[in-house]
């Protein structure tokens, strides 16, 4: 069920209706079984699958919330070595229990998503002929099965580490992870931020209803106006690069850029207005992340909860556990502090980014994607003292409108290259498109004739673009000078005219140059993954 899709828009006006006329107590109850419902409409098979998953994570957390229970009555009134020893045993019984969970849980997710890959590049590189006759892996992986299972592992480790305390009522823990605004594309919300927010009594207000629409209606244009559009153009040229070369990929990396952008922003857009109709508010998963100056500033505004989840459960983990501490003192003391440095910055950096890559998918692309991604961000960690000096130097403003503007414009085309990594149909064919726009001469492209799209369709794709930039710089700059406020939050202090006349010229402007049959592209690029 596409949240574009009319029987999506039903769908939520029958649930919004339900909601609001039912008892507050059973509100959540309402969620759950639309979420039921969103999530079966995929497939009966996929919703036991989730929930066979969920029901395991519900009975691991129930004996982990049990050992917490006995550590905070043992260590009760005991003195504070006593406590210590006791927290350690209480720590060692946990850590069974959740390395047993997380198997579970992430060994369903590989089997998914990797074990293709895997069986593939075992009968690839190893020459054995009994390998060979391995039969392929394709089982189809369940819908949003990289969001849900995230969200599942951040709850453990929580748990684990006694930041949160497990749920008993276990459909009020599924109603959690089958919420239907954000289980199929995120964002990945923990647990602590929106469980109370799902059971917590709701009263229908005419204010979240008119924000909720309009985020949605955002996303609408961002989604069907915008990246529905340029997709005619970029699948062209990405499902046959080697007819192409030159220039032609520079133009079709800023396009695929400005596309998955639109798409999956404005998928968020949608799911998010969808679930302040309900009064739950979900974290925000993009800030203009092309306004960024920096790899690591564009990532911690690009896929928000994607870049917390690798930072709370990856990085920070990796660089603080006694193996690394231990291994980064010998290096330092064998090979001095420049290589230890290397390390200690390098090591966790790329393995969040090896992971990150693996997590959009099996593939060499996506594996490439987030090493290239790791080596700069890695670099710009390594040498940001170095060039901060050399900009001293040569006496550049740094607080000038024009550095900033070439620093966004130096990130976003290291991005762009990213992307032609990211979308080659493999490895060779994304060294292609890299390697031809710098040394085959350009053939210049009649983009009306030689593609599918009209004159008009690309003059509306730039009015579009236009639009979001303008909107974009507008939140930036009230942003930067400390204003709290939103758009939406101007548009409610309008009068009720001027609302909806807002409403309906932005309905109107969706129906009118939405992308509709066969050339529209329900699914959303993030789906996928």
């Amino acid at each position: 069920m596409s949240v574009i899709s009319y029987i999506f828009i039903v769908f939520l006006l029958c649930t919004v209706l339900v909601y609001y006329i039912v008892p507050k107590k059973m509100q959540w109850g309402v969620l759950l079984i639309a979420s039921l419902i969103f999530y079966g409409y995929a497939g009966v098979e996929y919703l036991m699958l989730v929930s066979v998953t969920a029901i395991v994570v519900y009975l691991f957390s129930l004996r982990l919330q049990k050992s917490l229970d006995e550590q905070e009555k043992l260590a009760e009134g005991a003195d504070r070595r006593t406590a210590r020893k006791i927290k350690a045993v209480e720590k060692t019984k946990r850590k069974k229990f959740l390395v047993m969970a997380l198997v579970v849980v992430i060994g369903i997710l590989v089997v998914f998503k990797a074990m293709g890959f895997i069986i593939t590049n075992i009968k690839r590189f190893i020459p054995y002929d009994g390998l060979q006759s391995i039969p392929d892996w394709k089982l189809i992986a369940p819908m949003g099965i990289s969001f849900y299972t995230f969200m599942m592992v951040s709850y453990l480790v929580d748990l684990y580490n006694g930041h949160i305390t497990a749920q008993k009522n276990f459909f009020r823990y599924l109603s959690y992870v089958l919420y239907f605004p954000h289980v199929t594309q995120g964002p990945i919300a923990r647990y602590e931020e929106v469980a109370h927010q799902l059971w917590e009594p709701h009263h229908f207000s005419m204010d979240n209803i008119m924000r909720g629409v309009w985020l949605m209606i955002w996303g609408f244009v961002k989604k069907m106006v915008i990246a529905d559009r340029i997709a005619a153009f970029t699948n062209v040229v990405f499902g046959d690069c080697f007819s192409y070369q030159g220039g032609v990929f520079l133009l079709v990396g800023i396009a695929y850029s400005v596309q998955i952008y639109c798409d999956f922003s404005g998928c968020m857009d949608i799911v998010r207005g969808a679930s302040e109709c309900f009064g739950i508010v979900l974290g925000e998963n993009f800030k203009r992340p092309y306004f960024s100056q920096t790899l690591p500033d564009f990532w911690r505004r690009w896929h928000i909860s994607l870049g917390a989840f690798f930072r709370e459960y990856v990085f920070y983990p990796v660089s603080t556990s006694k193996l690394f501490l231990k291994l980064n003192v010998k290096i330092r003391d064998h090979l001095g502090n420049v290589i230890g440095k290397v390390f200690a910055a390098g090591i966790p950096i790329l393995c969040v980014w090896v992971l990150t890559g693996a997590w959009h998918g099996a593939k060499w692309n996506y594996i490439a994607w987030g090493l290239y991604h790791g080596i700069l961000i890695c670099m710009s960690t390594l040498f940001e003292q170095q060039l901060a000096d050399l900009t001293g130097k040569l006496r550049i403003n740094t607080e000038c409108i024009s550095w900033q503007i070439f620093r966004m414009l130096r990130t976003f085309l290291l991005c762009v290259i990213g992307r032609l990594i990211f979308m080659g149909q493999g490895i060779g064919s994304s060294v292609y498109m890299i390697k031809s726009i710098v040394l085959h001469r350009s053939r210049i492209y009649d983009i009306v004739n030689d593609f599918s799209l009209a004159e008009g369709e690309w003059r509306v794709i730039l009015i579009g673009c236009l639009v979001l930039l303008l909107v974009s710089v507008a939140q930036e700059i009230r942003e930067r000078s400390g204003c709290q406020e939103d758009i939406r939050d101007w548009l409610m202090r309008q009068n009720w005219l001027f609302r909806w006349l807002a409403v309906g010229i932005a309905i109107a402007c969706v129906v009118m140059f939405g992308v509709y049959g066969s050339g529209a592209t329900a699914a959303f690029i993030y789906e996928q993954f």
